[in-house]
């Protein structure tokens, strides 16, 4: 069989686009993407770069406001006590008792435990170590990076709760007129400690005419303060024990009773013994 040279020359010829069109898919194109893929991270890179060199050479601001919000912080931790005790919330449901007033029934105080920080998600906490890593390398290449100091490293492992805020919940049942829970929830709010109403639920008692609740109040602390100590609440106005260790009425008689000496029943008996 013989091939003419023009079939010869139309087979190389569909070779050569053969070969052209596979150096465009499988090489022209590939490296087109690639290119395009690289310049799209230089200019992200780029813009990162221009922004964390404008916040390198913002340093002395940032650290400055950043000392002045940790001032802010640690006025705003002073107006917490040291620490919130039993006696604490005992006290608190008697001034409840008195002032609202309303009729307490139980009290339960719960032990003191630390209070949670809202902890930041992994995504935060990845682009924050990757921005830290970032900006350490384009200090490394200026040369303005400083060595760390024992302060800073003891700040940076204290950032996350440096105060260790406190918490004790004080739960009070109790019987009380409408106008009186506004009164106990207005005193609540009037406290120089720092508390908030956690939980408050009442119900109306048809028998009595009374609201019975329960409410709930957070009491915090900030511990380990310096220059600052617990301070014990004044039970000075406050009546304690009781003459009527049952919770008996009173009849309305018992009042004007004279009190009972010894022998005084039966000195009485026999003298009327003595008149018959």
């Amino acid at each position: 069989m013989k091939v003419s040279k023009r079939d010869v020359l139309l087979l190389v010829g569909l070779i050569g686009v053969l070969a052209v069109v596979c150096s465009y898919f499988l090489v022209f194109q590939p490296t087109m993407e690639k290119a395009e893929k690289l310049e799209e991270e230089n200019t992200k890179l780029e813009e990162r770069i221009a922004d964390l060199q404008n916040k390198s050479d913002n340093r002395d601001t940032y650290e400055s406001e950043t000392a002045q919000m940790r001032l802010e912080m640690e006025e705003i931790y002073q107006l917490f006590p040291v620490d919130v005790r039993e006696e604490n919330a005992v006290l608190l449901a008697i001034n409840q008792e008195l002032l609202a007033p309303m009729e307490v029934q139980s009290v339960t105080i719960d032990a003191l435990v630390e209070v949670p920080f809202v902890a930041e998600t992994d995504q935060e906490e990845h682009s924050a170590t990757y921005e830290i890593e970032e900006v350490e390398e384009i200090e490394d290449a200026t040369g303005t990076q400083d060595e760390p100091t024992p302060e800073t490293v003891e700040q940076s492992t204290d950032s996350v709760n440096p105060f260790h805020l406190m918490n004790r919940k004080t739960t009070i049942n109790y019987e009380v007129s409408y106008e009186g829970l506004k009164r106990s929830v207005k005193n609540i709010c009037m406290q120089t400690d720092r508390m908030v109403i956690d939980n408050l639920t009442v119900v109306y008692d048809e028998t009595t005419g009374l609201l019975r609740g329960t409410t709930a109040v957070n009491m915090f602390c900030v511990p380990d303060q310096e220059d600052k100590e617990y301070e014990e609440p004044d039970f000075g106005g406050v009546l304690l024990g009781t003459d009527n260790i049952f919770g008996t009425r009173v009849i309305r008689s018992e009042g004007s009773l004279p009190d009972l000496e010894d022998g005084t029943e039966g000195e009485a008996g026999e003298n009327a013994e003595d008149e018959q």
